[in-house]
This record gives structure tokens, sequence and C-alpha cells, in this order.
């Protein structure tokens, strides 16, 4: 006998089937992909960066007579360079060498020197004052120094100097018309006789200041040491004699002018006290009274019969070998 079921269709239950592996990969991918595109496009919004633009390199060069520019052929990345740290930025820059072909780096010494030898013009005060107010604040000597000439002594209100280049620095400010005049017109005696004592071997030059110095330039030439010979004394004679007083008083522009010159003997008259030269001014003016072997003599005109205890002319005289004279306006000739 079969036992075996008889087969019915309706009994039958197919296999029950998991999410295949793939599927759920390619649907996590997917996801990923659709939320980094969103990301991108998100972080592009906005504005969008310049193009770079090429950057010219002009490289000027300043003659005494003209200016002339010069074209480097280099180009950069303004976006680079913005990018770019402080360190990389100064390492590019340093090694941005100029092209074979151009031209080698400017003599500024040279430049300057020639510069400073272009004749100043002999017309009004007004401009030749500036020029020359410019040149005392330059670091560079207004003159060419030649051999030294013979020895010789001169004075000046009874003190001597002795050398063979002699520098007479005087003040010109409004004070030095007080008395009737008399500060100025003695100073002018005296300056006059004491470059009248001066031979075709010694050099001189005279610098009259208030708030600018002002140099004896004859002709349009450059602030320099002049030979003491006749026609150039006479000259000189004219332009003391011509000389007005006006104006405030700056001792230390009118000084390095003259120290620039290297002097053998400064002749320092004034009637100013104040401004006094403080503690750093005298000390620049001795070194370079040093470095050029100049003696500074000073001569202080006053309203007082006895000597201020605390004249800075008198240090000024005593630090650079020179001689102090106190004269009280009251007593000058005129």
């Amino acid at each position: 006998m079969d036992l075996t079921p008889a087969y019915r269709p309706d009994d039958f239950t197919p296999p029950h089937r998991g999410f295949p592996g793939w599927m759920f990969s390619t649907l996590l991918h997917g996801i990923l992909l659709v939320s980094l595109a969103l990301l991108l496009g998100r972080d592009s919004q906005g504005t969008g960066e310049a193009p770079d633009r090429p950057v010219g390199i002009a490289i000027v060069h300043r003659m005494p007579d003209r200016t002339e520019y010069e074209m480097a052929a280099e180009t950069a990345s303004t976006s680079d360079s913005a990018a770019a740290p402080p360190a990389a930025a100064a390492g590019e820059g340093s090694q941005a060498a100029l092209p074979a072909d151009a031209a080698p780096p400017l003599d500024l010494d040279g430049l300057l020197a020639a510069a400073l030898d272009t004749p100043l013009p002999s017309g009004g005060s007004g401009d030749s004052d500036a020029l020359q107010a410019a040149a005392a604040s330059a670091g560079k000597p207004s003159m060419n120094l030649g051999p030294s000439g013979s020895q010789h002594t001169t004075e000046v209100f009874g003190i001597s100097g002795t050398g063979s280049r002699f520098v007479y620095v005087f003040d010109r400010s409004e004070s030095m018309n007080g008395f009737g005049g008399r500060p100025l017109m003695a100073a002018k005696m005296q300056l006059v006789r004491s470059i009248q004592s001066l031979g075709p071997e010694q050099e001189f030059q005279i610098i009259f200041y208030n708030n600018q110095p002002r140099a004896f330039i004859p002709g349009g030439q450059m602030v320099r040491l002049l030979n003491g010979d006749d026609q150039t004394k006479r000259s000189a004679e004219q332009y003391v004699r011509a000389m007005t007083a006006f104006g405030g008083t700056r001792h230390m522009d009118a000084l390095l002018m003259a120290l620039r010159m290297s002097p053998d003997v400064i002749f320092f008259l004034t009637d100013a006290r104040i401004p006094r030269l403080n503690g750093a001014q005298l000390q620049e003016i001795r070194a370079r009274a040093q470095r050029s072997g100049t003696t500074i003599h000073t001569i202080e005109f006053g309203d007082d019969l006895e000597p201020p205890r605390d004249s800075f002319l008198r240090g000024l005289a005593t630090e650079n070998g020179g001689q102090y004279r106190y004269l009280p306006v009251g007593g000058l000739d005129g």
C-alpha cells in the first residue's frame, strides 16, 4: 500500500529570499555620491577667483640730469602672492634675480656726489637758502677736499685760530639787530678784517644762519671752501656787508654744514643762548670735529656784563679744543 501523500499544488510555498547585497551597496554609494555633490556645489557658490594678471616691474635710474625707466621682464601672480606665507614670499623675492642683460646696480654714492657737484643758483636768496639747507641735512660732504695750504693765524674778537682752512659761522637772526644794530655791524667788521688777512694759500667759507644756513657761493658754485685770492676776498667782503638779520635761530644745521668741509678752524659767533644745543647734538659735533681735526672757537654776545655760567658755547669750545669769549653787546663798536 503506497503511503506517500498525494501532491497538491496549493500546498507549495516559495522559499524566502533576503535583500541582495549588491543592491544595498549600490544604494549606499549612490547616497554618498549625492551628498558629496551637494557639499561641493555649496562650497563653489560665491565670487570666483579673479584670473591671474601680469605685474610689471619698473627699474628707475636717477641720473643727475634726467630720470630713466627700464621695464624688467618678470610676471607675478597676485593670487599666489596673497596665498604664500611670509617666509615663502621673502624667499621668492630674494631669488628673483635680474636677467643677464639687465643694467648693473646703481652707484648711489656716485650719483649723490654728482648731484652735489651741480652748481647752485646764485640768484635770489630764497631758493639759494633752501638748497643750502637741504645740503646741510644730507649725509654727504658738500665739497671735495683738497691738499692743505700753508699754515696761517687769523683772529676774530681777539681769539686766534691757526690753520689753512677756515670757516666762519655767524648768527644773523633778528636779535642781531638789537642795540641799534651794533651786534651785526661789529660781527661784520671782525669778519671782513679776518678774511682780509688770508692769502692765496689759505681757503675759507662764510656761513650766515638764522632758521637755515646760507653759505657764500660766488658765481653759482657749489658749497665749498674758497681760495683766499684778492678777487674772492673782495666778493666775500661785498657779500658780508650786504647781509641782513632776520628770522629765528638754528645752530645745528649751520655747524654741520661747516664741519662737512673739514676745516682746520671754525669761528662760531651767536647772541642766542636759547635754543641750547642738547647733549646728543654736542656729542655729534665733537665726533665730527675729531674725525676732521677741526678746532671750534666760540664768541657769544649777551646783554649781561658778566658771562653766563651755564653757556653751552663755553662747553662747545672746550670740548673741541677751542677758546670761548663773551662780549657784552653794550660795549661793542658798531
